[in-house]
């Protein structure tokens, strides 16, 4: 099994790398379904790059396999309301389905525990690509609380999405 450790500068490109991989089937999936081209890496290159800056209030953990980085999780702790959250988390493709995951989600918890959190929560989407991480939650000990997540493009928010129905008319019956 993976050690568990906290992330270090060095990280950054093995961490990055493993993140685009990861997240790629999802954000390919979101672009086919809404008939968008999405610029989904800088985001997430963003994003992690945020999470590496010390005193952004979360802790990012590595995963490390044979001296490969195989997984990455963030989560946070609100001291105020004793409550943790995962954030960002991600397996290598190539090691994904091996308890990874869980693993990661456990130590987490762990460490929010240690820092007084008294329950944790975690987000994730409800597609098929996000299924093996609603599994590694829910063996981690997490129960789901079904939630809607709405999406549209803003240059043309009233338009058709491929394979769903047009919106009804508001205006007035024509006779």
């Amino acid at each position: 099994m993976p050690k568990m450790r906290p992330y270090v500068d060095g990280d950054w490109k093995a961490v990055l790398d493993l993140c685009l991989r990861a997240f790629a089937p999802a954000c390919e999936s979101l672009e086919r379904v809404q008939g968008v081209a999405l610029d989904w890496r800088r985001p997430i290159r963003r994003e992690l790059r945020s999470l590496t800056r010390p005193g952004e209030g979360g802790q990012l953990v590595v995963a490390e396999l044979r001296g490969s980085i195989v997984g990455v999780v963030h989560y946070r702790v609100d001291r105020e309301t004793q409550s943790g959250s995962i954030g960002v988390s991600a397996v290598h493709p190539a090691q994904q389905g091996q308890g990874i995951g869980t693993l990661m989600y456990r130590h987490a918890l762990e460490l929010m525990s240690a820092r007084g959190a008294k329950y944790a929560t975690a987000d994730t989407e409800a597609d098929s690509s996000h299924a093996p991480a609603r599994r590694a939650y829910e063996k981690a000990g997490f129960v789901a609380v079904p939630t809607v997540h709405y999406f549209t493009e803003l240059r043309n928010p009233g338009a058709t999405v491929p394979g769903r129905a047009a919106r009804p008319s508001r205006g007035k019956k024509r006779r």
